[in-house]
């Protein structure tokens, strides 16, 4: 099988001539209230998203039904988990949150073989994004140890804001122009508070209780929110040169029945 894998992998696709987008998002317990406005704030039906879910949620539930979106699971195995006590009963209480689900992306991107082989050979997964390549040229998928296909990630806000890269993709227009695909991965929170620093954001998770963050009001939003130049602004400029270059846009799994079919 994984010599067959590999065979596929090594074909010519349309990522090696031009860059083609993809669109992700970790849900990260965020509240309905922040869901809804996330949903408000971005063309959600042109990117094709992937939600990597953490929890039950109506609104990404009736998303899924009618095919404005996929789904993935975003299992959280550190200690602490509200997901469960081991790897195997995290992994099963995320599936009732997407039981048609086979691509994975782990909370902090953990990920040892332990996990991805249970998630494998155990679960049916068959791809996963758990791997961030900042703005490198010509990202194509690989063969984890785990059998699975790992699609990496090209820009994560989160790593973006760590690597003080600014609030702007205008000085790396290159690296997004240049061919590979571009899994472009974002998390509602950072979007809705339009996020301008890790430490601004920070402040706000640590002056709540975990219930108070799984409960984030549109009041809280509107008290909270960054109405300066922030992380929503950059996100729109990535998904104003996909479409204002036409780019290619792939979901998650088109990319993975590209590489297998």
């Amino acid at each position: 099988m994984s010599a067959d894998l590999l065979k596929k992998l090594s074909r010519h696709q349309e990522w090696d001539e031009a860059p083609v987008f993809c669109f992700t998002t970790d849900i990260d317990w965020a509240s309905e209230a922040v869901i809804s406005q996330f949903l408000k704030s971005l063309p959600i039906q042109e990117l094709k998203m992937t939600a990597f879910v953490t929890h039950f949620s109506p609104i990404i539930e009736e998303l899924y039904a009618t095919k404005v979106w996929d789904r993935g699971i975003h299992p959280f195995f550190l200690k602490g988990s509200s997901h469960g006590d081991n790897f195997k009963e995290i992994i099963e209480n995320c599936i009732a949150f997407a039981p048609e689900a086979e691509s994975v992306r782990s909370h902090r991107l953990y990920n040892v073989s332990d996990t991805a082989h249970l998630l494998f050979n155990e679960f049916g997964f068959r791809y996963c994004s758990n791997t961030i390549m900042t703005l490198s040229s010509h990202i194509r998928p690989y063969l984890h140890e785990s059998k699975m296909i790992d699609i990496p990630i090209f820009w994560e806000e989160g790593t973006a804001l760590y690597n003080q890269l600014g609030l702007s993709i205008e000085p790396y227009l290159g690296y997004f122009t240049s061919p590979g695909l571009k899994v472009i991965s974002f998390h509602p929170i950072n979007v809705v508070f339009n996020t301008p620093e890790i430490a601004w954001m920070r402040k706000i998770k640590d002056s709540m209780s975990r219930e108070e963050y799984n409960q984030i009001s549109s009041e809280s939003i509107l008290k909270n929110r960054n109405n300066a130049i922030g992380i929503y602004h950059t996100i729109m400029e990535i998904v104003n040169l996909v479409k204002q270059k036409n780019y290619k846009i792939l979901s998650l799994k088109e990319i993975y029945n590209n590489i297998v079919n």
